[in-house]
């Protein structure tokens, strides 16, 4: 069966990091809701920046219906074979029903700092954000988008705290996976 693991945290938190550890040690597919939107706006020919993406995301939901993006993502799902399925960026409520309608699910919150995970997005420098003040960066996390991750990490399973080195970062996934299928195993 098909462990699907959710991520949520805000920018810069290791997310895609922890992603790209369970596709190198777990074999894992990655999903991300923001694929949906960056098809779009590079069909469209519009830059993909957090803005954008976030601006979309928002007037889709708003405009058309709460769900379209699910109904995408569900066609999206279906169509991944692997054992471990990582939905990366979970953002809404919708999208942790979604997590949990799966048999084998786990919601991981990634946390770091404000001023750790501004480093590693300007570093990073995708979507925009290399050019990005550090005032910038905090503003965007207030958009509607990014608003209420705390709130929803609440519903985690597990809070893993990436203040460390990547190498402590693997640890603490390897951990949460040794626990999570011990819980399993033991139901």
């Amino acid at each position: 069966m098909t462990l699907y693991i959710g991520l949520i945290g805000k920018i810069g938190c290791g997310k895609s990091e922890f992603s790209k550890y369970l596709v190198k040690n777990q074999k894992a597919e990655i999903f991300r809701f923001s694929k949906i939107l960056e098809d779009v706006l590079t069909r469209l020919s519009v830059p993909v920046t957090r803005t954008n993406l976030q601006n979309l995301g928002m007037g889709l939901r708003d405009y058309i219906n709460k769900d379209v993006i699910i109904t995408a993502a569900k066609n999206d799902l279906k169509n991944l074979k692997a054992e471990v399925v990582v939905i990366d960026g979970i953002r809404y409520p919708n999208e942790v029903a979604l997590l949990r309608s799966f048999p084998e699910n786990l919601f991981v919150y990634v946390d770091a700092p404000a001023e750790l995970r501004y480093g590693r997005a300007s570093a990073r420098g995708t979507r925009g954000e290399a050019t990005l003040s550090f005032e910038d960066f905090m503003k965007s996390e207030k958009k509607k988008t990014e608003a209420g991750i705390e709130k929803l990490a609440k519903k985690a399973d597990v809070v893993i705290k990436n203040t460390g080195t990547l190498e402590d970062l693997h640890k603490n996934i390897e951990r949460t996976l040794s626990a999570f299928r011990e819980g399993a195993r033991s139901k």
